[in-house]
């Protein structure tokens, strides 16, 4: 009836508005008039999931990210701002209602918090076809000295990395740099953090990862 194979997609319809709970309640209060929820306690599922309808096709969804949802089709997928995943890393699909499937670092502390609604997580993949640009944080550790920044800076650059924020913190003799920046992939990065570890004065560089 409402053309659901798998509650997955039922949740990706309430998620991009298809599905409205005014036609959810609608079709339970039917199925109540007609005597069915007293007869199979599993008749509300079954409204909710579509079992015994017309299966939905299963085609894999592409978005602009290079991000395919297991068995979907037509899915508006977003990035999580938490922990910013970046092609390469292992990623997870979280069902957002009024927002589609939001994609998350698998080890994003948000998502052990949102295993409570394990029915509400989809199976999502890089594809490795994408031209976006996709952020990540980076630190990077030094001993201060003069035009230590543009350095950092001219490495970035060379690095084919875009440099979307910078903040700068001093400890004397010590300083502190993070950037947010924007890169194509893992790979992308870890070179990028290399090389910023080959910049003088510099003891450390690495990405900013939501587990710390």
């Amino acid at each position: 009836e409402m053309g659901f194979k798998k509650a997955e997609e039922f949740y990706i319809g309430l998620g991009q508005g298809k599905v409205t709970t005014r036609v959810v309640v609608n079709k339970l209060m039917q199925r109540l008039k007609q005597g069915e929820a007293a007869v199979d306690p599993k008749g509300a599922e079954d409204v909710l999931t579509g079992k015994g309808v017309e299966p939905a096709r299963q085609t894999a969804a592409s978005t602009s990210f290079g991000i395919t949802v297991d068995g979907l089709i037509d899915v508006p997928v977003r990035l999580a701002k938490c922990c910013r995943p970046v092609p390469g890393d292992q990623i997870v699909g979280y069902v957002s209602l009024g927002k589609g499937v939001t994609i998350h670092h698998e080890g994003c502390p948000n998502v052990r918090a949102l295993m409570r609604s394990p029915e509400r997580f989809t199976r999502v993949a890089w594809d490795g076809d994408t031209v976006a640009s996709f952020r990540a944080e980076l630190e990077v550790h030094g001993f201060d000295r003069t035009r230590l920044l543009e350095d950092l800076s001219r490495t970035l650059a060379e690095s084919g990395v875009n440099i979307i924020e910078a903040r700068c913190t001093t400890n004397h003799p010590m300083i502190r740099n993070r950037f947010v920046v924007e890169v194509g992939d893992t790979a992308a990065l870890r070179a990028c953090v290399g090389r910023l570890r080959n910049v003088e004065s510099v003891f450390d560089a690495y990405r900013v990862t939501p587990a710390g």
